[in-house]
């Protein structure tokens, strides 16, 4: 018995004499997340790094992560890694988390931009929907979906000062038009349109101003836009009621009975067969007892999703031939 303990015993110590120096004064995975005051001259960066007052060793085989912005001093990253017993940090990971330094907490907020600086690359101060938005050469900004410019919608990803501010990350376009507001998607049916080049101007869409300008993609494979066909407008709900739209994409024709229409029910009739005019999405129904009705063990309610299929009529009512509720 105390022979196959001093064998285990051996094997221990066996074992501890294989464990690197550094590892052996490690106390496990550790993060901080700082700004960089000081880096070395060095391929790779290998070497130290002073991150916050504190000592972060880089070597080799650091993976070094640079998606939201590139290593720079007065960026901030998160340190992941071994604590020494000096209270440096052997890092087996560092990835960049803002352009500018200063720390803070992390957010992602939409909004419109109001003003932008004058320089290269838009490095500076911008103002998004009422806040100050600090942008340096490492923020990632992403321009899919249009270039940066004074009314366009943005997402900002970055970390909140103590003033308000935001120390951006990462700034994405989101559409041409501007206003904020929150994102939505309806169904309706074109009533008025703009005689303008690309339809740039304002829509009626069952009863909706919707604004449409050069940015707004317009997806035209079921139709070209007309008086009485059935759309789907995606864009950003404005105070007034109207949509800042940044997709319309056309789903039917109008009359011969192949008129289609996807929305709400905000009114019905008060009968036990539902005959009578229904109200989707601002557009009258007119449901008849040769109305194929699907309901699917559900019960049609205000506030439920339709698809109502049938014939538009000369004002702009719908003789439904099918309505299928929703989940």
């Amino acid at each position: 018995m105390k022979k196959q303990w001093f064998g285990v015993l051996v094997a221990i110590a066996m074992f501890l004499m294989l464990i690197p120096a550094s590892a052996a004064f490690a106390s496990g995975d550790t993060k901080w997340i700082g700004t960089i005051e000081s880096l070395p001259a060095t391929p790779g960066w290998v070497g130290d790094w002073i991150v916050s007052g504190k000592t972060v060793h880089v070597s080799t085989a650091t993976k070094i992560k640079q998606e939201h912005g590139q290593i720079a001093v007065g960026a901030t990253v998160q340190a992941e890694g071994y604590l020494q017993a000096d209270g440096s940090l052997n890092a087996t990971e560092i990835e960049t988390k803002a352009g500018a330094g200063g720390g803070g907490q992390y957010e992602k907020f939409y909004g419109v931009i109001e003003s932008l600086p004058a320089t290269p690359g838009w490095v500076g101060d911008w103002t998004v929907s009422g806040r100050i938005v600090h942008v340096s050469s490492t923020t990632y900004i992403k321009t899919e979906k249009g270039q940066p410019a004074v009314g366009v919608n943005v997402e900002v990803e970055g970390y909140k000062q103590p003033d308000g501010s935001n120390n951006a990350t990462k700034i994405e376009t989101k559409s041409g038009s501007g206003g904020g507001g929150q994102s939505e998607k309806f169904y309706g049916v074109i009533e008025s349109l703009p005689a303008t080049p690309g339809w740039v101007g304002d829509w009626t869409v069952s009863g909706r101003v919707v604004h449409v300008t050069g940015a707004t993609r317009i997806k035209t494979q079921k139709g070209q836009p007309a008086v009485g066909v059935n759309v789907e407008v995606e864009g950003y709900k404005q105070p007034d009621g109207s949509n800042n739209a940044k997709k319309i994409e056309t789903k039917s024709g109008n009359g011969n009975g192949n008129f289609k229409l996807k929305g709400i029910i905000e009114s019905l009739p008060n009968t036990a067969d539902y005959t009578g005019d229904w109200v989707v999405s601002g557009k009258t129904i007119h449901v008849t007892s040769a109305t194929r009705l699907e309901f699917k063990n559900m019960t049609p309610a205000i506030g439920r999703r339709v698809e109502v299929k049938g014939t538009l009529l000369a004002d702009n009512t719908v003789n439904a031939s099918k309505i299928e509720l929703k989940k």
